[in-house]
């Protein structure tokens, strides 16, 4: 670098110790590529196994660099992209056996690729973990497939997973984390990542930075979605069947007789069940008939129990409820604090004329006979429905042989047959006999590779876009047979749609993961960082200082980097690449830098730089540097509003730590200073399970546990900075 830059800015990072690293003069376009590239997230330099596809690297390099510098990732890449490959070559280049936790019904499949593959792996279910049944292995890296399972702190799941994980790395696989609410991201993340991990990017909380509905640019640290194509993967082209006037007809008379019933004396109880009902109507006359039956169950069952002197919870509601688990803004109308299930018992009376008056309504079946004229070109498809009585409904009426699969059986017509062997009809082409319909709940919807399948349809519009997304998944992916699969929509008649606004609730869902910078939408957020180095083609570049004119504008295009150093090693702490208008205005918009990078890279009258514009350049540019080195250096004091239990435990330390001074006890204020590092800063959740757990333990407890405490972040390491490149415009 010429002296002239290292005397601008040797004086900016003080007292803080300052590295360059740029280069000497360079032609723009390698400076830009130099910029581009270092905005990019860090990537692992690690030989990834042969198997992996080419458009699978990147994926795979940024999770074990993310995994080494934050204990945890999540690889949120397209459905059907291979993300089970990318997870299994991480696995690979460990040294011990990984555990994968994945859906039972993707146990098969995970442990068949591992086989064929040679990576050494344990298999555990998520219905195991609900249960505390988790593997015994210990140590190692976790896999946790179809993460967004684990997006609810409040289950069993949830609560015996977190502290079996305490100390490992965590590799987090979900196409679609976001469910329901930006939240659902956090609570995964944080069961192998501190809450606290991205402080030195000013992200003193992920939790709170994602409950408040704000996404961050450094998630794209922990959060890897890469949706450059890995291999060929099938388009999609959309379609709609939209219900038939008569359709329109029946189910106002089906809303009419549901209207007779109470339901029940508290309003979110009555949303509820109503909303089952509801849904019920949309899937099928079978599916609605099924649910009245179960709720004249319930009935009859809130009537014994009275006579009894007991009352219903939440439990048989949960029972009749279903499907709807996926609803979470009715669960949580219908609190744990509201424990007693108060039912309108007077509904007993007028149940039977209901059930009757909704059989006639519901026929004939109009919606039932656009799916047959749907399915008479004889293309493969796949056909999903909320209700296992919908799925019985559409096996008897459609034209065979029909494959069907529910939760806990699977056949051919009324013929049974293992759920394994029905699936496999719509993975291998070939296979005799092969049906050209699979009926299916959405217990097929996640993991699964049924590429023989050239159509899609949603017979029952689920609650989230996750499960639309999944289904789709299912078919539009690596290996596919086929160029484009078709997705089919049945929406519900519009009254139905009204009183229970599917479409609605989709769309308003559909927005939440653009705001964490995932989706197709999410990009600006920090995914055009990648798509920027992408156009710029391959190659590092070369970090140096250039100047360019007849652009049309007056500023200077540069970056720098903020690094740790530790032990000898580097740490990225954050970069910048920005905009510096001849006003010293600096500006970090995506749009602008993304414009003035393509126009250096474009290398119009490219050429060296002169002393006396570079040295204005660099004065200029300590300004921003200046602010964010003042910035990094208090967010390495920041911390965020304490646990309960940590406030407790906080105090009962000081209180040690005055009684250790008094005694002059050195080896004990170390432990002490040692703890209290660990309560004050971010945790992992079964690290705050843990202080929960601390707190309420006795004072020798309390004391014992000081020689097993987590060890803290480390955050008074000296940091310095690197210019990454340097661009000079002149009109």
């Amino acid at each position: 670098m010429p002296r002239i830059v290292a005397e601008s800015l040797a004086a900016v990072a003080d007292p803080l110790r300052t590295a360059l690293a740029a280069g000497p003069a360079a032609p723009a376009p390698e400076v830009s590529r130099a910029l581009a590239r270092s905005l990019l997230p860090v990537e692992a330099a690690v030989a990834p196994p042969a198997w992996l596809l080419p458009g699978q690297l990147r994926s795979f390099r940024r999770a074990v660099a993310a995994l080494d510098r934050f204990g945890g990732a999540l690889i949120a890449d397209p459905v059907g992209s291979g993300k089970t490959y990318v997870a299994l070559a991480v696995a690979a280049v460990r040294r011990r056996p990984a555990v994968c936790l994945v859906p039972a019904m993707l146990a098969r499949q995970w442990s068949e690729v591992a086989r064929r593959l040679d990576v050494k792996v344990e298999i555990g279910t998520h219905e195991q973990a609900s249960r505390g049944r988790l593997p015994e292995i210990r140590t190692g890296l976790v896999i946790i497939d179809e993460s967004h399972h684990f997006r609810n702190p409040r289950t069993r799941r949830y609560r015996y997973a977190a502290p079996w994980l305490l100390g490992r790395q965590v590799l987090f696989l979900s196409a679609t984390p976001i469910v329901n609410r930006l939240e659902d991201l956090a609570h995964q993340l944080l069961l192998g990542v501190r809450d606290d991990a991205l402080v030195a990017e000013g992200v003193v909380s992920l939790r709170t930075t994602l409950v408040e509905g704000g996404g961050v640019s450094a998630l794209g640290r922990l959060v890897i979605e890469d949706t450059a194509e890995a291999g060929p993967r099938p388009g999609r082209r959309a379609g709609v069947q939209v219900p038939a006037a008569r359709e329109e007809t029946g189910a106002r008379q089906l809303i009419e007789s549901l209207g007779r019933l109470q339901l029940s004396l508290h309003p979110p109880i009555a949303a509820l069940v109503r909303s089952v009902l509801l849904r019920a109507a949309v899937s099928s006359p079978a599916a609605l008939a099924g649910a009245l039956r179960r709720y004249r169950g319930l009935l009859l069952h809130g009537a014994d129990a009275r006579r009894a002197g007991r009352s219903l919870g939440r439990a048989e509601l949960r029972e009749f409820a279903g499907e709807l688990d996926d609803q979470l803004v009715l669960w949580e109308l219908v609190s744990d604090g509201h424990a007693t299930l108060e039912l309108a018992l007077d509904d007993l009376d007028a149940i039977e004329t209901v059930i009757r008056t909704c059989a006639l309504a519901a026929e004939p079946d109009d919606k039932l006979d656009r799916l047959r004229s749907l399915l008479s070109d004889g293309r493969a498809t796949l056909i999903f429905t909320a209700r296992r009585e919908t799925v019985r409904y559409l096996r008897d009426r459609l034209a065979g042989p029909v494959a069907w699969c529910t939760g806990d059986r699977a056949g051919l017509g009324h013929a049974g047959a293992a759920r394994a062997v029905v699936l496999r009809w719509f993975q291998e082409p070939g296979l005799h006999p092969m049906p050209r319909c699979l009926l299916t709940t959405d217990v097929a919807a996640e993991g699964l590779d049924l590429r023989r399948a050239e159509r899609v349809v949603h017979y029952d519009l689920p609650w989230t876009p996750m499960r639309l997304e999944q289904r789709e998944g299912r078919a539009v992916r690596l290996g596919s047979l086929h160029g484009c699969i078709e997705v089919v929509r049945f929406p519900p008649p519009p009254s139905l749609e009204a009183a229970l606004g599917l479409e609605q609730r989709l769309a308003g869902k559909a927005a939440l993961p653009e705001r964490a910078g995932l989706g197709p939408r999410g990009a600006r957020l920090w995914r055009w960082r990648t798509s920027l180095a992408d156009r710029l083609g391959i190659g590092a570049g070369t970090s140096g200082v250039a100047l360019i004119s007849g652009t049309g504008h007056q500023g200077v295009l540069a970056g720098f980097s903020l690094i740790r150093r530790r032990d000898h090693t580097t740490e990225a702490q954050g970069d910048a690449v920005g905009w510096l208008t001849s006003i010293d205005e600096w500006s970090e918009d995506a749009d602008l830098v993304g414009e003035r990078v393509l126009v250096a890279a474009g290398g119009m009258n490219s050429r060296p730089v002169d002393p006396v514009t570079l040295r204005a350049a660099l004065d200029a540019l300590t300004i921003p540097i200046r602010r964010r080195l003042s910035l990094a250096a208090g967010r390495r004091w920041l911390v965020g509003e304490a646990s309960a239990s940590a406030r407790r435990i906080a105090q009962r330390l000081t209180q040690a730590v005055a009684e250790a001074a008094r005694r002059r006890d050195r080896r004990a204020l170390a432990r002490l200073e040692r703890a209290m590092s660990f309560v004050a800063g971010g945790h992992t959740a079964g690290e705050s399970l843990l202080l929960d757990r601390m707190a309420e333990a006795s004072t020798a407890d309390l004391l014992a546990w000081l020689d097993r405490v987590p060890a803290a972040e480390t955050r008074s390491d000296p940091i310095e900075v690197r210019l990454t490149g340097l661009v000079v415009f002149e009109i």
